[in-house]
């Protein structure tokens, strides 16, 4: 997502928000990458990383009838989590191991998928 008020023509990395928990990307920072899904959404890793563990390794799931995932844009019959601080975020398994794949294979960042 994007910060409010942002200027669509001039987007600078500040502008850049993760869609589950609001904080902005910075990209000096390796500790804190970004994933971009469609329309704008995005996912850092530290947010991923709790989705990887909810949905991959807990095989929770926070889905709900009628609710599409905030970075695919579609409803899948699969697991989803929910953002604890942003309830209305939410990202299917689909998307958090396409997201893993794409943040691990990423050579400006260490982001590894936790492990049990």
């Amino acid at each position: 997502m994007f910060r409010p008020g942002t200027d669509e023509l001039n987007v600078q990395y500040e502008d850049v928000l993760c869609n589950f928990c609001h904080r902005a990307w910075d990209p000096d920072d390796p500790a804190r990458p970004f994933v971009e899904g469609h329309h704008g959404s995005h996912i850092c890793g530290e947010c991923l990383s709790l989705a990887y563990l909810a949905t991959v390794l807990e095989g929770r799931d926070d889905r709900r009838a009628g609710e599409a995932c905030t970075m695919c844009l579609i409803e899948p019959d699969l697991p989803f989590w929910r953002s604890p601080e942003l309830p209305d975020a939410r990202i299917c398994r689909a998307c958090v191991k396409r997201s893993s794949g794409t943040l691990e294979k990423d050579k400006d960042y260490t982001w590894k998928p936790p492990c049990l």
